[in-house]
């Protein structure tokens, strides 16, 4: 929906959006183009054009620490202040919050784990309720740096993922595992089977993930577990 507001920035916002639903890249990129003519530090924007780019690991990851410093500077630190806690739930937040997982995500990508973990953590700080999933992304690096305390607080927050989370259902089990206590990994493989019982062929290694991954799934199903 077009802004009603004169604004250049707002224009460029609704520009963005438009880009989005482009039907084809040379359409989303003239877009993007005429949004950042109107507000050259539209952070959205920013990013999107990023994902056109080819560049290196090292320079991706630099362009978006930038990127995040630019987002964190327009939203000024009264936002920070008033904000944290329900981050997501502010639209003018929500730039900064997709960047700064796409920050995480290359940090990830690139074994900078501790590095993705520090990113991940700081965004569940500001937004708990976590509603783009970050917590399905930092368990597995916790795991894997073998930060067993910090996947058990992790745990904690969120209490009622095993039921219906293959990631926190088998999250455990690993923790368990990785902490010692066999017996307790042993339930906690009990419960995780319950969730999905899908996953153990590609936990134990007997069956490859597929190349391309399901766009979506329903909790227990196959599709989530790949």
């Amino acid at each position: 929906m077009a802004s009603k507001s004169g604004d250049p920035s707002s224009r460029a916002q609704d520009l963005f959006w438009e880009a989005m639903d482009a039907p084809t890249d040379e359409e989303e990129l003239a877009l993007l183009q005429k949004a950042l003519k109107l507000d050259a530090g539209n952070v959205d924007a920013l990013l999107a054009l990023f994902r056109h780019e080819h560049c290196s690991e090292a320079q991706g990851i630099e362009f978006l620490q930038k990127l995040v410093k630019l987002a964190e500077a327009r939203l000024g630190p009264k936002a920070f202040k008033e904000f944290a806690g329900a981050f997501w739930g502010f639209h003018e937040t929500r730039p900064y919050m997709r960047v700064r997982l796409t920050l995480a995500e290359h940090l990830r990508a690139a074994q900078r784990l501790e590095e993705a973990v520090a990113e991940y953590g700081a965004m569940l700080e500001l937004n708990p309720g976590d509603n783009q999933g970050v917590r399905y992304l930092l368990l597995p690096c916790l795991l894997i740096l073998g930060r067993l305390e910090g996947a058990r607080m992790l745990f904690g927050n969120y209490p009622d993922e095993f039921e219906f989370s293959a990631v926190f259902a088998w999250g455990r089990v690993l923790e368990r595992f990785l902490s010692g206590d066999l017996p307790g990994a042993q339930a906690a493989l009990m419960e995780a089977r319950k969730q999905n019982a899908h996953m153990q062929i590609y936990v134990k290694g007997h069956r490859q993930i597929p190349k391309t991954l399901p766009e979506a799934y329903a909790p227990g199903s196959k599709d989530e577990a790949i």
